[in-house]
């Protein structure tokens, strides 16, 4: 009689599995990708395994004699308990995917013994060059892997179910005001591009310094914001700034809604009108959900902690991370793509995790600079391929009056006069001419159309407007 699932020790999860998926080659596909070597403890059963995995990749049928032939050295009593599983198993799919999941949760268990034996030992031992900082930042690093190695074995879902699914988020959207499955941005063609900004997805706003991509991304948190204060739920947003401090960021939000130039704020240089603007500015929006975290040198690692807490306790629902570039790398990889590369993939679960969308900005390569042309390609995110692999979307801001301002034409030595003020004049002209202007390109949407949006900028307050808001205005 076999054993209750309870009694079950690690070797038997282990042959019962190898046993069902021999005794039903025909399901190895739905069940193979959740599986790999490193959940079998017990060498035999990882050679037997191995010999499966071997099998399957060559689409070759394989039963126990197949093993016995592979393995001629496997112990007797292996070989025993495995036919005599095979010849025993009677449960279920369903069963079986238990099975698989306490395999999982097995592995996971001995990989968090050995991360706490030897966190344990470090703890103890005098003799250390880290401190105790260090170790429980490597611990929470060690955690945060491990977490990410759980997967969920799902099954197949059959055609009917998916799109019931689908149905239900049209059915959200079509009830929203906005119409859009997505959370608003507050730039009503972005949102029309978009479908708003979705859940799960990493969503990478880049462009080259002054370009204004933290004004932009800061417009965009605070319209969530003003979004989520009319929902239901209440909804938070979250912007973890690495480079500006909180009160910065605060004091552009309080330049741009209450139109005082954000120069005559820093220098306190305000008149009656402007005080009481200000006051009334302050009162409207003082009670929005929307949160800062200034802390320098975060690692992805931080950011999961730091963002669980935030989700649990302030209902969560968009972040902000200013900017990728300077997030700390969990360890010190060989060269700074692979680090990126690991950030990237990092921020894309965190998204998955959460079930939130993720803005991170990101710094542009100086080659946009050797350019005549210089909106940004997505070849220009620096060090880009596994940015651009691992986002959903990808969007590039650009001002051509930042370039047009630095790039006054002079008389040439042998120019004539009339030259020279014709060249000027176009200059002047062209600067005139796209001097509010500003592109939001979306070079990339996993999962929708690209193109460019044309925003108005305005540099006095650093705020960005649908071109539609600012005719209104």
């Amino acid at each position: 009689m076999q054993k209750t699932f309870e009694s079950l020790k690690d070797n038997d999860i282990e042959i019962i599995v190898i046993a069902y998926l021999l005794k039903h080659p025909d399901l190895i596909d739905t069940h193979f990708e959740f599986l790999d070597n490193s959940l079998f403890s017990n060498p035999e059963n990882l050679k037997i395994f191995n010999v499966l995995e071997d099998f399957h990749r060559s689409q070759k049928n394989v039963s126990i004699d197949t093993i016995k032939n592979y393995i001629p050295d496997i112990q007797s009593k292996t070989h025993k308990d495995l036919s005599f599983q095979i010849d025993q198993i009677v449960f279920s799919k369903e069963v079986f995917s238990n099975y698989l999941e306490t395999l999982q949760e097995l592995h996971l268990r001995r990989e968090l013994f050995k991360i706490t034996q030897n966190k344990n030992n470090e703890s103890t031992t005098f003799e250390t060059s880290n401190s105790i900082k260090d170790i429980f930042l490597d611990l929470e690093k060690k955690l945060f892997d491990l977490s990410n190695l759980k997967k969920d074995n799902y099954e197949f879902r059959n055609f009917a179910s998916v799109t019931k699914a689908s149905l239900q988020l049209v059915e959200k959207a079509f009830k929203k005001k906005g119409k859009y499955s997505g959370i608003v941005s507050g730039f009503g063609d972005l949102d029309n591009m978009l479908g708003g900004l979705q859940n799960s997805d990493l969503i990478i706003l880049a462009g080259r310094p002054s370009m204004g991509k933290t004004a932009l991304a800061t417009n965009i948190a605070f319209n969530a914001a003003k979004y989520f204060s009319q929902e239901e739920d209440k909804g938070s947003v979250v912007m973890f700034s690495l480079e500006m401090s909180a009160e910065q960021i605060g004091l552009r939000i309080l330049a741009e809604q209450s139109k005082i130039p954000s120069d005559k704020l820093r220098k306190g240089e305000l008149n009656e009108k402007d005080s009481l603007d200000l006051q009334n500015t302050y009162q409207e929006i003082n009670n929005l959900n929307f949160f800062f975290d200034d802390s320098p040198n975060l690692t992805v690692s931080e950011l999961r902690s730091k963002l669980r807490r935030y989700k649990n306790n302030y209902n969560i629902k968009l972040v902000l991370i200013d900017y990728l570039q300077l997030i700390k790398p969990e360890s010190n990889r060989d060269n700074r793509v692979n680090e990126l590369s690991e950030i990237t993939r990092n921020l894309k679960q965190l998204a998955k995790e959460f079930d939130l969308p993720v803005i991170s900005l990101s710094q542009l390569s100086r080659q946009v600079e050797n350019r005549d042309d210089k909106r940004p390609l997505l070849s220009d995110l620096r060090e880009s391929g596994s940015i651009e692999q691992d986002a959903d979307v990808v969007m590039f801001i650009y001002r051509e009056s930042y370039y047009l301002q630095r790039n006054e034409p002079t008389r040439g030595a042998d120019e004539t006069q009339d030259s020279y003020q014709k060249k000027h004049d176009s200059w002047k002209d062209r600067n005139e001419e796209v001097f509010n202007k500003a592109e939001l390109i979306v070079a990339k949407q996993r999962n929708g159309p690209t193109g460019k949006i044309e925003l108005y900028f305005d540099d006095k307050y650093t705020k960005f407007l649908g071109i539609e808001k600012n005719a209104s205005n």
